[in-house]
């Protein structure tokens, strides 16, 4: 597997990340859980074989062990350190571990379900990844996966905006855009939901992300570090009128979370 730079620097990241995932991972596994509930009320073929792009730790496979418990899993990740995770976890001995960038799948067709949760935002063509994940499913198959979406980090944001910088986040797709991904052969659906995770101050929400990799690949030019003081400043201080900041009760930061369900014709 030959990675570019940008992806280099996110499997390097989340394999730094990978044995202290677990503990730091909160929202993480908030959203996985939530998928697993969605793809509860979703029929799906007996004993379905099962593709998890960006497996991490295992957090969806864990999710989703009670309702597909006959399933034949394969587990892939970008990261070499989160696919030996994943592994040492012991969620099925018959799975097959497998390191490959999910958004060019480097394995054989026949899914009866592929999910993916919070990796979605990481693909750089994300049109394209539908179209070759949803190619990988046998008719009648799943693709269902969770993404960060447009609101995401919006108080974040709003604090750079403030001081007239550009946060090095990128620009989450609106439901909209995602909408628009699904091809022809098929039907999917965007639901979403809005997370409000409390930080105890603006440095620990950035810490945070640091500690679960997702600091790696910025998608603009990072502030330095007086400008992120300022801007870690702003995120603390009290705005009237809001309950999205404040000194007394912590950060609170928004995670604009998109489910995407997407099923292929045929039986």
């Amino acid at each position: 597997m030959t990675l570019n730079q940008r992806k280099s620097a996110i499997a390097a990241a989340f394999g730094a990340a990978a044995a202290d995932y677990d503990g730091a991972a909160v929202v993480q596994h908030e959203v996985a859980a939530r998928l697993a509930s969605i793809l509860g009320e979703i029929p799906l073929a007996p004993r379905p074989l099962v593709l998890d792009v960006g497996c991490g730790t295992g957090f969806l496979m864990r999710a989703l062990r009670r309702q597909l418990a006959d399933a034949t899993w394969v587990a892939s990740d970008l990261s070499p350190e989160m696919v030996a995770r994943c592994r040492a976890a012991a969620f099925d001995a018959e799975a097959l571990y497998v390191c490959m960038d999910g958004e060019y799948p480097a394995v054989c067709g026949g899914f009866d379900l592929i999910c993916s949760s919070l990796v979605f935002q990481w693909f750089e063509d994300q049109a394209g990844a539908v179209r070759r994940l949803t190619g990988l499913l046998r008719p009648g198959g799943v693709l269902a996966f969770s993404t960060l979406a447009a609101d995401t980090f919006r108080e974040w944001r709003e604090a750079h905006a403030a001081l007239g910088l550009v946060p090095a986040t990128p620009d989450y797709p609106t439901l909209a855009e995602l909408s628009a991904l699904w091809p022809d052969g098929g039907s999917g659906t965007v639901i979403e939901d809005h997370l409000v995770r409390r930080y105890s101050d603006a440095a620990t929400f950035v810490a945070t992300l640091k500690r679960v990799g997702a600091h790696a690949a910025p998608h603009h030019h990072p502030i330095g570090p007086g400008q992120l003081r300022k801007v870690l400043r702003r995120l603390d201080t009290p705005i009237s009128g809001t309950e999205t900041s404040g000194t007394g009760g912590g950060v609170a930061i928004t995670y604009h979370v998109a489910y995407g369900i997407y099923r292929k014709e045929g039986e």
